[in-house]
């Protein structure tokens, strides 16, 4: 009897782990068939189009301005023309004093940061300051975006005028007149090739411009010296000129002085015969 229960509970044991594989091995297939989330999908951000414009005002001492400036434009050359472009440079040299100077760049987008920070530093080490810095970006998006669509479109009205003019479908007047209008949608298109160049330029290349302003040199004697005289010389100059402008005027004003006081005269003259008679 023993023996019977013996086996009885080793055949319920075994069933049972039998039955615990199999329910592991169904939820093991089952998680396996389970489709994995779907992960939300990256925003799509479109970043703005800006056009960069950097003004730069330094202040710098009077014999270390154009070597400054000459620095700035080296370092542009540097970087070479695919990076940085010269549009003008400008400086007020009078009697071996420097005056205002101005230097207007286009330096690539990406470089202009440093360009701006180096020149900074350029003037620092002169002995310089930096007066304003002022940065702005204009928003050409838009711009871009209609100009492509105007590109778009010309290509379009160009190709079936053009499709029209090949295949001679039509009479004379509207081949004529297909002509005219694919002349014209051709300008236009040029037209707007030319603005969209000239818009991605102005992405790629910002404007940098620089304006210098000389610190004056302390005042010695001999500069002292040279504007006493300079002040002396132009009241000389003044007091000459006024005298000449006076003896000027006596000149011309003298003859009619002079019909004036004879009128005077004879007049008087006979006043006094009709008095005395």
């Amino acid at each position: 009897m023993r023996k019977f229960l013996v086996l009885g509970s080793a055949a319920l044991l075994a069933a049972c782990s039998s039955n615990d594989g199999g329910s592991a091995q169904q939820g093991e297939t089952v998680a396996a068939e389970a489709p994995a989330k779907p992960g939300a999908e990256p925003l799509k951000v479109t970043l703005p189009q800006l056009a960069y414009h950097y003004s730069l005002r330094f202040l710098l001492p009077d014999a270390r301005l154009a070597e400054t400036q000459e620095a700035h434009r080296a370092l542009c050359d540097r970087l070479g023309p695919a990076r940085c472009q010269l549009l003008s440079l400008t400086r007020d040299d009078a009697e071996g004093r420097a005056g205002s100077a101005e230097l207007k760049l286009r330096v690539a987008s990406a470089d202009a940061t440093y360009f701006t920070g180096e020149a900074t530093r350029q003037v620092t080490a002169a002995g310089g300051r930096a007066l304003s810095t002022n940065v702005g970006g204009d928003d050409v998006s838009k711009d871009l975006t209609d100009t492509a669509a105007r590109i778009h479109q010309r290509e379009l009205l160009v190709a079936r005028l053009t499709e029209t003019l090949r295949t001679r479908k039509g009479t004379v007047p509207e081949l004529i007149e297909a002509e005219r209008n694919v002349a014209a949608a051709q300008e236009e298109l040029d037209k707007a090739r030319a603005w969209q160049r000239e818009l991605q330029g102005r992405v790629a290349m910002a404007e940098v411009e620089i304006h210098y302003e000389p610190l004056a040199a302390p005042a010695s004697g001999a500069s002292v010296g040279a504007a006493l005289g300079e002040a002396v010389q132009g009241s000389a100059s003044s007091f000459v000129w006024g005298m000449q402008l006076l003896l000027s005027l006596a000149i011309y004003l003298l003859p009619w002085g002079a019909v004036f006081g004879a009128g005077v005269a004879v007049a008087t003259l006979l006043r006094r015969r009709n008095r005395a008679a």
